[in-house]
């Protein structure tokens, strides 16, 4: 993994962040636990990471084998809840590494070490390594995959030129970010369903490095606002009269990452579904129309809205 070459270790060596995901280290709770501690009781061996503009961004400690486990490094961030703004849990990540005698510091960049960590939580959950107790199994390619679907999907983005950096919406297992990667985008994927997640990354139609287990409707908690080019949404939904709050909130927060002039482009399977959308859409910046792109099938990617702002 890539946080085996920013820390220098062998890939054999055993890693854990300290947080169970990636989205837990907005708050870091165990992790300002922990390092409360680790300034009582110093270790033996513990090793910062630094980033280019000499922030410590990241804790590295080792833990010698015991009889029940192996030697393990644990590692400890402050990078996720710096994003937008250093909250309350970065600052006192901050204070505490401060106070700690680093022997050594690994030297990497703000995009390489987030990179890492994205990389890390798809790898451990795909691995089995997050869900205690996982009794699902892999299923077949063709049972989870649909062709026509693929076909379509890729028949309606070839009308469409997606720019720059890309943000996925909703991604599921990856049944539309498939054709995304065929034609040669490679958009950040995110979803809060991480079986979904999970079926994607083992099938390799999520890539691990570009995929977050994230909540849609807390996007700018996460993201610095105009951080993508495009924002892109497949299938998205089913959006009722009684769920349509959760639907318009993860659309105006997308709409909060665009860059000005930034591209939008959704789908669903009913018109008044992404007329909802819509509504939302037309109170913000937003300037963009819903297509009939329908079928004899009526299932997937039936109504389009395309827009920029």
């Amino acid at each position: 993994m890539l946080i085996h070459d920013i820390l220098r270790l062998e890939s054999s060596d055993n890693i854990y962040f300290v947080e169970e995901s990636y989205a837990a280290l907005k708050n870091n709770t165990l992790s300002l636990q922990y390092l409360k501690n680790i300034l009582k009781e110093p270790p033996d061996e513990l090793n910062g990471v630094e980033d280019e503009s000499g922030n410590i961004i990241g804790l590295a400690l080792f833990n010698p084998e015991t009889e029940e486990f192996p030697a393990f490094w644990a590692v400890f961030t402050s990078l996720v809840s710096s994003i937008p703004a250093p909250n309350g849990s970065s600052r006192r990540f901050s204070d505490l590494a401060g106070s700690l005698k680093l022997d050594q510091v690994h030297k990497t960049t703000y995009k390489e070490f987030n990179t890492a960590i994205i990389e890390y939580y798809s790898l451990t959950l795909v691995n089995r390594q997050l869900c205690e107790g996982c009794r699902i199994s892999k299923e077949p390619y063709g049972m989870v995959y649909i062709e026509s679907r693929k076909s379509r999907l890729t028949e309606l983005l070839g009308k469409y030129e997606l720019r720059g950096d890309i943000l996925e919406i909703c991604c599921g297992n990856g049944m539309s970010t498939l054709p995304l990667h065929e034609l040669g985008y490679s958009p950040l994927t995110i979803d809060d369903d991480k079986c979904q997640i999970c079926q994607g990354l083992e099938h390799e139609a999520l890539h691990p490095e570009k995929t977050i287990v994230l909540d849609a409707t807390n996007l700018s908690q996460f993201f610095r606002e105009g951080s993508f080019d495009t924002v892109a949404g497949f299938m998205l939904g089913t959006i009722y009269t009684f769920n349509k709050d959760i639907w318009e909130k993860m659309v105006s927060e997308a709409v909060r990452l665009l860059k000005p002039g930034g591209m939008m482009l959704l789908t669903v399977n009913k018109r008044e579904e992404m007329e909802i959308l819509k509504s939302v859409l037309d109170m913000t910046r937003m300037k963009g129309d819903i297509i009939d792109n329908t079928d004899d099938k009526g299932i997937y990617d039936q109504w389009v809205y395309v827009g920029t702002g």
